[in-house]
């Protein structure tokens, strides 16, 4: 493979990453049920974040390559909405992200498709089995493990364990170092943490996110969160 054919790859890669984005994982359903007491319409987003992870920084290596082109394929196959292909199986006769995370899980691109085998079942509504694959991913970036934790949240979420829920989403919060994943994440810890009706605790995470990414926020939302919530708690 040439290294025109590796930049190239890599650079759909991360268009895939980019493209994988509330349909895939939202925590709707559950905000739809608890947060109407404050009149909360928020659609959760993980997988979105991964499109801020500098993929062209894994190591090539023959199999990495390998699992990176397998990869390319299986994403493209989601891409295309036949999520049965991309996720494989022996049943299948394709390699998908279950197999290539099975078959390479010694290269980066093997791990990393046990987040996308996860994204796929959730996708799929098998959330103990997207909880499985998210569990088994591992990386040293700190970014993918807030996406990570991120997406383990809203599968607990679509369990109704809201309190392991609240637990990862706090983690993915405070272990992004990409502004626009820490802000996301502290941005759904605190809204989830508002539905709770833990009020001091979502005060925090907005108050939080207002003072460390005022250029990130849009629209006062945030700001109109934070008064809300000075109110109810009293400290206005």
């Amino acid at each position: 493979m040439s290294i025109r054919r590796r930049k190239n790859q890599n650079y759909e890669t991360k268009e895939i990453l980019d493209s994988l984005n509330t349909s895939a994982l939202s925590g709707e359903k559950f905000l739809q049920k608890y947060a109407k007491p404050i009149g909360i319409l928020f659609s959760i987003v993980i997988v979105a974040a991964l499109g801020y992870v500098i993929y062209d920084n894994y190591v090539v290596t023959p199999k990495n390559i390998e699992a990176s082109d397998l990869m390319v394929d299986a994403e493209n196959l989601y891409n295309e909405g036949k999520i049965d292909q991309a996720l494989g199986g022996k049943a299948s006769g394709i390699s998908g992200f279950v197999d290539i995370a099975e078959e390479y899980s010694n290269t980066k691109a093997g791990k990393l498709a046990y987040l996308y085998a996860g994204v796929t079942q959730f996708k799929k509504g098998n959330y103990q089995k997207a909880l499985e694959y998210f569990q088994n991913f591992d990386s040293p970036d700190k970014d993918l493990k807030a996406v990570k934790y991120g997406a383990i949240a809203d599968t607990y979420v679509e369990l109704n364990n809201t309190t392991e829920a609240m637990n990862y989403i706090t983690k993915a919060a405070k272990e992004s170092n990409n502004a626009a994943t820490a802000y996301q994440f502290g941005k759904k810890a605190g809204i989830l943490a508002m539905s709770l009706n833990q009020n001091e605790k979502a005060l925090e995470f907005f108050q939080s996110i207002h003072d460390k990414y005022p250029d990130i926020e849009q629209n006062g939302e945030v700001e109109a969160y934070i008064e809300r919530l000075k109110y109810a708690t009293g400290k206005q």
